[in-house]
């Protein structure tokens, strides 16, 4: 769980326990019952939103290492085919094969 919604759950849960203890101290204030029932709803939602960020952060993780490595690979074999290019043909060549001419 994310620290800042981790934090933000265990704080709010405190409120509400001491804000019901003293919930007679409150009501003229305009705390009801209802407000803090409803603040309690809204954490169990907000853990579950948290929980569904979560797995779809680790999903997209995986994804990006695959990614990664596939850009690696891609960046490696460009390299390799544009030696041949450069080993063997005039700078004033390369543009023909797709090679920039980086002058």
């Amino acid at each position: 769980m994310a620290k800042t919604i981790d934090l933000q759950i265990s704080k709010s849960k405190e409120l509400i326990e001491n804000y019901k203890k003293n919930i007679e101290k409150l009501k003229d204030k305009g705390v009801t019952m209802a407000q803090l029932e409803k603040m309690s709803q809204d954490l169990v939602i907000l853990k579950k939103a948290n929980e569904e960020c979560d797995s779809i952060r680790k999903t997209l993780a995986e994804k990006v290492r695959n990614m990664n490595s596939i850009l690696l690979e891609c960046k490696e074999n460009y390299q390799t085919q544009k030696k041949i290019v450069k080993g063997y043909y005039p700078q004033e060549e390369w543009k023909n094969f797709g090679i920039p001419d980086k002058r």
